[in-house]
């Protein structure tokens, strides 16, 4: 991946809302051209009354400026998945704050100026007719920094829903708490602010199944070791490919959003008890990540059989086999003998 400061430099370059067409038609048309930037499964969705984006400058502009923030959180989840390193992830978070912080005080103190008295932006929200005594130039950046803030704070809330684990439940931003201590305003209901999926209301609480989920070996002195032991293992008793890498295993330990998928090629009866004796309540040696995620759903999502297919519920229900009890053992010793 290319150097990438997450400054969010392509925001600031639109700040000024210039005129980069001199007809409707040639912005329609480079609208039409835009290659849409997708974001892989939004915690947040922005549903704005689209009358307000009166002219095709807007519509232009809109799409531009969505792209940029998707482009900014797919860059930084496409690095810190890859990258099992807190610090970095403290860092690119750190980084997106300042750079929403700074634009959209940019944005407001625009708006402030525009329309210091909201009189505008009442005038835009009801029925109005554009005339030659209509200040079109205003009333499009009126709206382009409305529509600017509530993109700003789609940015920081994704992030950091998709990295709470990081900074805690606590630290995060909710959509309320983003206008008025940042913006100093009322969400904007025009352009509307919203977890995906669900109507106006306050963010639900984490799902307790996530499709990155995976578990957390605490021991950070000896994690690769016992890790890399935990691995040959494995491979030893053949359930696991020659071939798998070390470092894809510690991402399945890591306590972190995990997107491998690991191949057991050895019998589900190894898998469950290898498991079960890692997760014993009295004296677990791993844990699931996020907390209070049920063990097998960790198990269900991030391993398939020897046909790659995942499992189902029945993998609990596994029973021992007396000849095999040798093999389980060893496996769950590998990661407990460095605790």
């Amino acid at each position: 991946m290319k150097f990438y400061n997450f400054d969010l430099i392509s925001i600031h370059r639109l700040l000024d809302f210039d005129d980069v067409c001199s007809t409707d038609n040639e912005y329609m048309s480079e609208a039409n051209v835009l290659t849409h930037i997708p974001l892989n499964k939004p915690l947040y969705v922005i549903e704005p009354k689209k009358e307000v984006l009166f002219t095709t400058k807007l519509h232009y502009y809109r799409l531009r400026v969505e792209n940029e923030i998707n482009r900014h959180i797919n860059t930084a989840t496409d690095l810190l998945n890859n990258n099992n390193d807190q610090y970095l992830t403290m860092y690119v978070l750190k980084k997106t704050r300042e750079a929403v912080n700074t634009l959209a005080n940019d944005a407001n103190s625009n708006l402030t100026y525009l329309d210091h008295n909201g009189d505008l932006w009442k005038d835009i929200t009801t029925d109005f007719v554009i005339d030659s005594h209509t200040d079109r130039h205003t009333l499009e950046r009126v709206v382009f920094y409305r529509y600017l803030i509530a993109e700003l704070a789609r940015c920081l809330l994704e992030m950091q829903g998709r990295y709470a684990y990081v900074i805690g439940q606590a630290g995060c931003y909710d959509v309320s708490l983003f206008y008025t201590s940042i913006v100093k305003r009322c969400p904007d209901k025009v352009f509307l602010l919203k977890r995906s999926g669900e109507d106006n209301k306050e963010p639900r609480k984490p799902s307790k199944t996530r499709e990155d989920c995976c578990f957390r070996y605490d021991n950070e002195e000896y994690f690769s070791i016992a890790i890399q032991n935990f691995t040959d293992v494995l491979r030893r008793h053949h359930l696991i490919p020659n071939d798998y890498d070390v470092k894809n295993m510690e991402c399945l330990f890591s306590g972190r959003p995990c997107h491998t998928t690991f191949q057991w090629i050895g019998g589900a009866h190894f898998l469950t008890h290898i498991i079960s004796g890692l997760t014993k309540e009295d004296h677990p040696v791993i844990t699931t990540w996020p907390p209070n995620t049920p063990k097998w759903q960790v198990v269900k999502q991030r391993f398939v059989d020897k046909n790659n297919k995942p499992f189902t519920d029945n993998i609990r229900n596994e029973k021992e086999r007396k000849g095999s009890a040798h093999i389980y053992q060893e496996a769950v010793d590998a990661l407990k003998d460095y605790l």
